[in-house]
């Protein structure tokens, strides 16, 4: 659910700020590229093209650190967390350098900042793709929409995951509302060092969750 949220912050900065992207999902920009590929006018190839291939080294990375480290899953897990939350800083860091924000971005940092943050979530995508935990996806809730309303509004029954469908969608409106509200009143850095302090908070907290029960374990 954490990171869940954190998609909807990420979504609102580079949806906001950064040129009507959605970084945290792919299927967006690559309907963008088919429409500045067929040139139409105000629609620029350059940073979907810059997102979608981050996005997909961002996932090559995930994946190898699968391959890895996935024999011991809590290792493989929190290094891509770290990892995640480190690009993340370095998001920020991009932001406070340059000094600005949204439309007074230069193409040079939003393609950066673009670069960065479809690193993260391509890394996060095939993760959690690895992962495979039913309902939580953490950045598309379209099927888990038809899945509500399949199960519980058509069919008329309840499902015994309703509960964590709904939450994943009352996550990512939760970031992106905090978001949104961040970017508007205060521009990128704010929502950014937000998004980064989650991130971080995250990997630390699956770390130490982790040493502690495989202490507990140890002690009996």
């Amino acid at each position: 659910m954490g990171l869940t949220v954190l998609s909807g912050i990420i979504d609102a900065v580079s949806y906001l700020g950064l040129g009507r992207l959605f970084l945290g999902k792919m299927t967006g920009n690559v309907v963008v590229l088919g429409l500045s590929t067929a040139q139409v006018p105000g629609l620029s190839m350059t940073v979907p093209v810059a997102a979608l291939t981050a996005f997909l080294l961002g996932a090559v990375l995930g994946g190898r650190l699968r391959t890895a480290l996935g024999h011991t899953k809590p290792w493989w897990v929190s290094s891509a967390l770290t990892i995640e939350a480190v690009l993340l800083i370095a998001a920020v860091g991009a932001a406070a350098v340059a000094g600005s924000d949204g439309p007074e971005l230069t193409d040079l940092e939003i393609f950066l900042l673009v670069v960065l943050l479809a690193l993260a979530m391509g890394l996060r995508n095939a993760t959690v793709r690895k992962l495979a935990v039913p309902d939580l996806t953490t950045t598309l809730i379209t099927l888990t929409l038809a899945d509500i309303a399949a199960d519980c509004f058509l069919a008329g029954r309840r499902n015994s995951r309703l509960n964590r469908r709904f939450g994943a969608v009352m996550s990512i409106f939760g970031g992106a509302l905090l978001g949104g509200y961040l970017v508007f009143r205060y521009g990128l850095l704010p929502p950014l060092v937000l998004a980064a302090a989650l991130a971080t908070a995250l990997a630390v907290g699956y770390s130490a969750l982790w040493l502690w029960a495989t202490r507990r374990c140890g002690q009996r």
